[in-house]
């Protein structure tokens, strides 16, 4: 399959230093590191929200031809910011805005588990619902593309896989295709492809597992394994287990036969 999204040989002051990748459509990609590794600085180029002269290729046609409001429909971004402003005082009107599906609109607040907020005011909402309705009202016009800036970033360990897991039914029901940014290596493992930025470059690609094993890399760059994966890789050193097991109770169930 060839590539959606293309970007070569991209530069952006001292952030982003001849950076190269290419997504398939309906990927998940989470791109991962350290502080002002360039993940940030990405998603925005991405988003257009900063502008270069290098080119960055959506469906083989470069992101400055297009015209503002359709790329709008086509990528749509989602960060946490408590300075949103909104136009309407509920949720249900904020969502509602420029849509005319009623069907679409009870399916989204199905998914996203939000009837019961529809009259609250999105200013008024803690962190997790909050994060549910900006992802609901990002994608509410069924957008190409969805990019994620360090969204999980107050959620707790329950709440982060809810998030992803609404995460993996819109790449596999909408379609989507997913480019996620987070400073948090637990959430990469939901993806199908990760990068490991440094200083603007990729240091570390593959699927996520894979790259997880590069922990001596993981860990000069200042990255935190997640628990499982670094508890996997040390019973690994002692012949206990074979794979990277993600789940605590079949790893018990594995340490007891």
């Amino acid at each position: 399959m060839k590539s959606f999204i293309r970007i070569k040989n991209l530069k952006y002051k001292d952030i982003i230093n001849n950076l190269s990748l290419s997504i398939k459509k309906n990927d998940f990609i989470t791109i991962s590191g350290s502080n002002k590794c360039g993940k940030t600085t990405l998603i925005k180029i991405l988003s257009r929200v900063i502008k270069t002269n290098n080119r960055v290729i959506i469906n083989d046609k470069p992101i400055e031809e297009y015209d503002i409001d359709k790329y709008s429909s086509i990528v749509s971004r989602v960060i946490f910011d408590e300075d949103n402003k909104y136009l309407f005082d509920t949720i249900e009107s904020e969502l509602k805005y420029d849509l005319d599906d009623e069907e679409r609109y009870k399916k989204i607040i199905k998914l996203f588990k939000l009837s019961k907020y529809q009259k609250n005011n999105p200013n008024n909402l803690d962190i997790n619902i909050k994060m549910k309705f900006l992802l609901a009202k990002a994608i509410i016009l069924k957008p190409k593309i969805l990019l994620l800036d360090d969204v999980c970033l107050y959620m707790n360990n329950n709440e982060t896989k809810e998030f992803m897991k609404i995460l993996k039914h819109l790449q596999k029901n909408e379609n989507m295709t997913i480019i996620m940014a987070t400073d948090k290596l637990e959430e990469t493992i939901y993806s199908d492809y990760l990068y490991i930025l440094s200083e603007g470059k990729i240091v570390l690609k593959g699927n996520p597992l894979e790259v997880l094993k590069n922990d001596n890399t993981l860990n000069k760059l200042g990255l935190e394994l997640p628990f499982m994966v670094d508890l996997s890789m040390k019973l690994k050193d002692y012949e206990l287990v074979n794979n990277i097991e993600l789940d605590i109770d079949r790893m018990v169930n594995i340490l007891w036969k």
